[in-house]
Formats: structure tokens, C-alpha cells, sequence
């Protein structure tokens, strides 16, 4: 069975992390990786990636956070996996700074299990039927553009710039009666015929990424997160395939309002054990190197020789 990964990265930073995690990757046997690592921001450890066997997709722009950049990075890797002679049965998209929290045997024979097309943390977007403020936030996002910012002071007394908004043309918004919002992770886990089924769909010209590429300046951030909003969305709609929406990650989102996740620790160390995900994040060399330690010396390590004896 073999496993294809998609990692991206953009900062000089990622390549410690990433020495740490590719060579725990190529534990997993039959291995694909491939990294699109933004050389206009810095530039790439080739001598890294050829030791481990990993392919370099050149990229064609620069990333930028919250993006539409992000998901053709993301769909060209995808895209180069599913181009090889013998592709992989399952993709997972990683970020330098996740690491395995199970063992090599351990993922094998749980992704050896899965019958799903595709497994996403994700949701229908309905502020109605959710009543989540975060399904408002995207909603009105999509239905309004930003033309300007007023100084404002909140209810409890605190300045911000507030956002001025005015009604986007029904024509400009591809989301209508037969066509829902989905919002969620953008790290997941897709079978053979969940890619297929979005290169077949030529992804990157579907409405709901044009609509990203022609209704938000691209200098800029763009909100929702097209990363969390355009292939979930895509494959939220295809009723020919058969979804989870979970993706096998364990992310501690607990108390942040900074829109990054809490970097891991050892006092994580009981929920790791706890998780059935497969992999984690957010790992820091420095904050998280107790933690990694305990990972590899505990469960990666004691396994491979539990194997050995």
C-alpha cells in the first residue's frame, strides 16, 4: 500500500523540521513525498530532499496565508503524486511542523483498514441550522467585500478598525441553491478516487476557486481561508463519494484567537496517547523537544524494536 504525502513550506525554519520528520515518514514502507517549498521566500534544501528521496515542485508564485496560493500548491502536489506510474492508495497533506504520534506498523494497518474516499475534518456551512458565530463570519464574508475600515471602539471599551462591507452581485458568488459552503481542516487524508475525482473536476477552474482569483485582491489575505474552504467544498458536493469528516490529526485549538494552534508540549504528552489520530501538530524543535522526545524514545523507537526482537 503505498502512501503519498504533501507538504508545504515556505520559511528556512521548516527544513530542521522537516529532517526530523521525512526520515519517520519513510518508515511507512511504499512512500511518495513531495514538497512545495516557496524558494521566493527562501530558499530550499535541495542536499535534504535528495536524501530522503523527496521531490521539489518548482513553485510558480508566492504563498501567502490564507490564500487561494495555498490550494494550487496543494493541488499540484496532489496532482504530481496521482501522475506517477504506480500512485499511492492514500495522500495526506503534512506541514513541516506536524510529526507522527504513532508507530509505522500502527499507521500502516489503520490506513490498511479505512474504506472511506476521503477523510476531512470539515462542515456544512449554515449559520441557521449551526448557530456557530464562525459559520456567520464565512458566510458573511462570501455574500459582502471589504471596501474600507473605521476606527471603533467595542462594548467593552477596546479600539479596533472596523470593517465597512458592501453586498457582493449575486453573479459574482458561485454558492447557490445547488452548490453548498463547506469549511474545515486543511489537513486531511484522500483516497485514490477522491483525487481523481478533483483533477477530473479541473479544480483550480471551478467557480468557487475563480471566485477567489477575481473577487479578492491577491496581494493580500483572503477570508474564509480558501485552504479551508475549497476543496472541502468541492468534496463536499460530490455525492459520488463517500466521506468522514474527520482527518486523522490531533490539533489543540483550546483557548487560541490568533488563528494558530497551540504549540505542542509535554503536558500534551496524555491527550497524544489518548488520540487516534495518526499524526499531530504544532511541534516546536525547542518548545516541543521533550515532547518529541518522549514520542520517539516511547512510541516510535520501542516499537521498531519491539519489531526487531
Amino acid at each position: 500500500m503505498k502512501i503519498g504525502f504533501v507538504i508545504l513550506s515556505h520559511r528556512s525554519a521548516d527544513w530542521p523540521l522537516l529532517a526530523k520528520l521525512l526520515p519517520r515518514l519513510r518508515e511507512l514502507g511504499d512512500v511518495e513525498i513531495v514538497i512545495h517549498h516557496d524558494t521566493f521566500q527562501s530558499p530550499a534544501d535541495v542536499a535534504l530532499a535528495k536524501r530522503y528521496g523527496v521531490a521539489l515542485l518548482p513553485p510558480v508564485e508566492r504563498t501567502r496565508w490564507s490564500h487561494i496560493s495555498k490550494v494550487r500548491a496543494m493541488l499540484r502536489g496532489l496532482e504530481y503524486l496521482a501522475r506517477l506510474p504506480s500512485p499511492p492508495k492514500w495522500y495526506a497533506t503534512l506541514s513541516p511542523s506536524c510529526y507522527p504520534i504513532k508507530s509505522a506498523a500502527d499507521t500502516v494497518a489503520q490506513l490498511s483498514a479505512l474504506t472511506a474516499d476521503f477523510y476531512v475534518e470539515m462542515r456544512k456551512v449554515d449559520f441557521q441550522a449551526t448557530g456557530l458565530e464562525l459559520d456567520r463570519h464565512i458566510e458573511e464574508a462570501i455574500a459582502r467585500r471589504t471596501i474600507g475600515r473605521i476606527p471603533f471602539l467595542s462594548k467593552q471599551g477596546r479600539f479596533y478598525w472596523r470593517p465597512i462591507r458592501i453586498r457582493r452581485l449575486p453573479a459574482t458568488i458561485p454558492f447557490g441553491a445547488d452548490f453548498s459552503l463547506f469549511h474545515g481542516s486543511d489537513w486531511f487524508l484522500l483516497g485514490e478516487q477522491a483525487v481523481a475525482y478533483l483533477l477530473a473536476a479541473d479544480a483550480w477552474q471551478h467557480p468557487v476557486t475563480q471566485f477567489y482569483l477575481t473577487a479578492y485582491r491577491q496581494d493580500r489575505t483572503q477570508s474564509p481561508s480558501p485552504d479551508e474552504v475549497v476543496i472541502q467544498s468541492l468534496l463536499g458536493n460530490a455525492k459520488c463519494l463517500n466521506g468522514v469528516y474527520h482527518n486523522w490529526h490531533y490539533i489543540d485549538w483550546k483557548g487560541v484567537s490568533d488563528w494558530h494552534p497551540r504549540i505542542l508540549t509535554e503536558r500534551h504528552w496524555p491527550a497524544l496517547l489518548a488520540s487516534k489520530g495518526l499524526w499531530a501538530r504544532k511541534f516546536d524543535l525547542v518548545q516541543s523537544a521533550r515532547l518529541l522526545h518522549r514520542l520517539d524514545k516511547e512510541v516510535l523507537d520501542a516499537a521498531v524494536c519491539k519489531c526487531v526482537l
